[in-house]
């Protein structure tokens, strides 16, 4: 046990960063292969057509809509809130698609209500209320449109806007509060016209808590300059939500000052170390670690307290996270393929300029991104990490994730992992290591009888293993395999490119400023429209994070060998 705690010291010391999913080799394939383009009326107000990603249309349903323990408010206040500014409801499809979220249509079995990809009514277990939940898919799920045509990208990136949906629903809550004509048309509605001014009252009190509550995150995790769409500095948020709400440290709070695109996560399961800074292990216990961090994130809500019961100092760790459902969730996601360029919904791929664009990719950017078999069920695939100096982009990332200290308040003295022999936390530490406790500690209690003890003791046994193979990640960012990656601009980590013909020009030449949100595709240069519009956000690549800097790789070429090459990365 001594070598497992030294190890697991290390990796804790590094920070513990977090993705999305678990990773389990024991999974069962309970999907259907489908025809190459599926057409089903099954997004309400689109037509939409879904690619052959090895996802049938009940396991796509189950994704979207399986709770994960992330609990925004209760769903009943959801379902009767108005928007802050006027009398139409919060949770409108016009609302939604507005902030970027995509409308879901009524399934009886998985989604009865009709809310948008990724949104879900979960329920707590004691009090047996209801509570509005996300899911990974409502950032993690992408619509293109092409000439009046649409699909879904399955794991692909949202161009949701998610601060600007918290903040709403923060104005909306105050808004509420402060209008007595908007509280009683929410109260006569949330009472099913049965007003009881009682229960109106306790109701107001409730609302007022919550209100406050969520003012107060949006103030820790409020970004110097809005991210807009598609973008979030998720490990700041989930930081916060450690070091600042967890252990009630309110001086602890972090800078969130580094949005990164939303990742794709077809492979997600088969890469040894995932995130943008390489930093998760992607073996044992590790993806489960990642996995509780990203509800974290989304209102898992943890809270650390002292044990009114067993030893002294002793600490409980309190969370409504659900390990079984995030389980289900991974089980599907290894199924997932990336998708294939659709000639019968976007321009056919001219195969000439293929043949050439390949010789280009093999000598430009072969090394870095290897190719992959898509439908191969063992693929396995070694991060290749590019340090900051040589890939030359924006390292406010990064930066941030390893240099974040924060003040362990009552962690001091606590061991920085659950079992013997670890040293104990002092007054300061690394922010991650801190997260990195949360979780152990909520995971080292629920596992054990998840997975059973044996099980559980491999799994930690894998992870440490891994660890120590991996040895100390260096401050960079992770190169992947372009599969798919046709799908998922904006480019950069940042999203601070717009599009790969932009990504292949001289950094000082590439736009300073462009509009993100639309779902419109450009064929040809392989990115979506920029144009100013009424559900765009301007990004500037001017501000701190959002440099367009770096990747200097293909910028040599000729435009029409930058055309063929763009033309070969469509076809992967």
């Amino acid at each position: 046990m001594k070598k497992i705690s030294i190890f697991l010291g290390i990796a804790l010391a590094s920070g513990i960063f977090i993705t999305f999913y678990i990773n389990d080799n024991t999974t069962e394939n309970a999907t259907n292969n489908l025809p190459a383009v599926e057409k089903t009326p099954a997004v309400a107000d689109y037509k939409v057509s879904y690619l052959d990603q090895n996802w049938s249309d009940e396991i796509r349903n189950e994704w979207w809509y399986t709770p994960q323990g992330s609990w925004l408010i209760p769903y009943d206040w959801f379902r009767v809130l108005e928007q802050a500014d006027n009398e139409e409801p919060l949770n409108s499809a016009e609302n939604m698609k507005r902030l970027g979220f995509i409308p879901g249509a009524k399934n009886d079995k998985w989604n009865p209500n009709s809310l948008p990809i990724g949104f879900v009514k979960d329920v707590n277990p004691t009090s047996k209320e209801l509570y509005l939940g996300v899911t990974c898919a409502a950032c993690h799920t992408g619509l293109i449109e092409y000439q009046g045509k649409q699909f879904i990208v399955e794991g692909g990136p949202a161009l949701a806007d998610f601060d600007r949906f918290i903040t709403e629903i923060a104005k909306t809550l105050q808004a509420t509060l402060d209008d007595d004509d908007k509280f009683k048309r929410l109260a006569d509605n949330y009472f099913d016209g049965n007003y009881d001014p009682d229960k109106a009252t306790e109701l107001k009190d409730r609302m007022a808590k919550v209100s406050a509550e969520f003012n107060a995150r949006i103030e820790r995790n409020r970004p110097p300059h809005p991210n807009g769409y598609g973008r979030l500095d998720a490990f700041g948020n989930i930081f916060n939500e450690v070091v600042v709400t967890a252990i009630n440290e309110p001086d602890n709070v972090i800078l969130v000052n580094a949005p990164v695109s939303y990742p794709v996560l077809w492979d997600t399961p088969h890469h040894d170390v995932v995130q943008w800074n390489g930093a998760a292990i992607n073996a044992g216990i590790g993806p489960y670690v990642r996995n509780a961090g990203e509800v974290i994130g989304v209102f898992g809500g943890v809270h650390i307290e002292k044990a009114t019961e067993g030893e002294p100092g002793k600490l409980q760790y309190l969370h409504h996270i659900d390990l079984e459902n995030l389980k289900r969730l991974e089980d599907i996601l290894v199924t997932l393929w990336s998708p294939v360029w659709p000639e019968t919904l976007l321009p056919a791929i001219d195969q000439t300029k293929v043949e050439q664009g390949k010789n280009h990719y093999d000598k430009l950017c072969s090394s870095c991104h290897e190719a992959i078999d898509r439908k191969d069920p063992n693929r396995q695939i070694q991060a290749k990490i590019i340090p900051l100096k040589e890939i030359g982009t924006d390292s406010q990332m990064v930066n941030n994730s390893a240099d974040s200290t924060s003040k362990t308040g009552m962690l001091e003295g606590q061991p920085l992992v659950p079992l013997p022999n670890m040293p104990a936390f002092g007054p300061q530490a690394a922010s991650g290591a801190l997260v990195g406790n949360a979780i152990l500690n909520i995971l080292f209690q629920e596992l054990p009888t998840m997975l059973g003890p044996d099980e559980f003791q491999k799994s930690v046994s894998e992870f440490l293993q891994a660890k120590a193979q991996s040895g100390t990640v260096p401050l960079g960012y992770k190169a992947r395999p372009l599969n798919g990656i046709w799908a998922s601009a904006p480019f950069l980590h940042n999203g601070s490119v717009a599009n790969l013909w932009e990504l292949l020009k001289k950094p000082n030449d590439r736009m300073q400023q462009f509009h993100v949100g639309s779902s419109e595709l450009d064929p040809v240069h392989v990115g979506f429209n920029t144009d100013n519009g009424p559900l765009t956000s301007k990004l500037d690549t001017a501000l701190p994070g959002n440099s367009n800097q770096g990747h200097n790789y293909g910028t040599d070429l000729s435009d029409a060998s930058k055309l063929e090459l763009i033309e070969y990365i469509k076809t992967l």
